[in-house]
């Protein structure tokens, strides 16, 4: 028997709901840098059991971390001040104009007054010492990323302390130095030769004796020696870490 039309179209199913949409993921994404392999991975297993971060990235070195944060573009920037490659400062120097929503959460063992002065100028949000709880770690973190800034009270009174101190002449100097001459200055005070430099960073070996010549002039100093312990005082090297 044959069907009509009008009967073929009441049988026809009619079209299902169209499935419902994912919920947002509504997580702080958040960039791990740290050179210490061991102290990286617990920060990363920690932070995998709180539910209201998601991590996009670790790095283990300056270089890396900001090449990622410019790639991923985290909410939150974990970051340790002294390792291999670029410090942090300088990591925050490099990324603080081009990510200015980005949080940032410094976890080190240095509080050094010089150091801390670069690090505010540099536009950190938090601070947390490596010999703090990590229960303490997660509160930074949390205050952090929903806006605030957060230092515990050791931390507070260094700040003050840090602040109330004026700058010296060599502490100023930081300030006047290009991101090259702040490069060429690690590469020095890590035993690298002029030669090692140009090798390095593609450039001539004349123009690297030029930026060394030129560095030391700036800087006032006569020597290799006085060199490391400008680099040391302003956190660009650490001499536990560097050769």
């Amino acid at each position: 028997m044959k069907t009509s039309l009008k009967d073929n179209l009441k049988k026809k199913p009619r079209d299902s709901a169209p499935p419902p949409l994912p919920a947002a993921d509504l997580r702080k994404t958040i960039l791990i840098v740290e050179d210490q392999a061991a102290i990286r991975e617990m920060i990363t297993e920690v932070l995998k059991s709180y539910n209201q971060f998601k991590i996009v990235g670790t790095a283990a070195e300056g270089q890396a971390a900001v090449e990622l944060a410019l790639r991923l573009r985290p909410d939150v920037l974990l970051l340790d001040v002294l390792m291999p490659g670029l410090s942090g400062i300088e990591v925050l120097r490099r990324l603080n104009k081009s990510i200015p929503r980005m949080r940032v959460v410094v976890f080190s063992a240095k509080q050094e007054p010089q150091i801390i002065r670069g690090l505010i100028q540099e536009g950190m949000h938090g601070f947390v010492n490596k010999n703090s709880s990590l229960s303490e770690l997660r509160q930074a973190l949390d205050k952090v990323s929903q806006g605030e800034n957060w230092y515990n009270d050791t931390f507070s009174q260094t700040v003050r302390e840090a602040l109330a101190k004026p700058n010296s002449h060599a502490d100023s100097m930081i300030e006047l130095l290009t991101p090259r001459e702040r490069e060429i200055t690690v590469l020095i005070a890590r035993s690298h030769s002029s030669k090692e430099v140009a090798s390095q960073l593609n450039i001539s070996l004349k123009t690297s004796e030029n930026h060394r010549a030129n560095l030391m002039r700036k800087l006032g100093v006569h020597d290799v020696a006085g060199l490391v312990r400008f680099a040391v005082r302003h956190g660009l090297v650490d001499p536990s870490i560097d050769p």
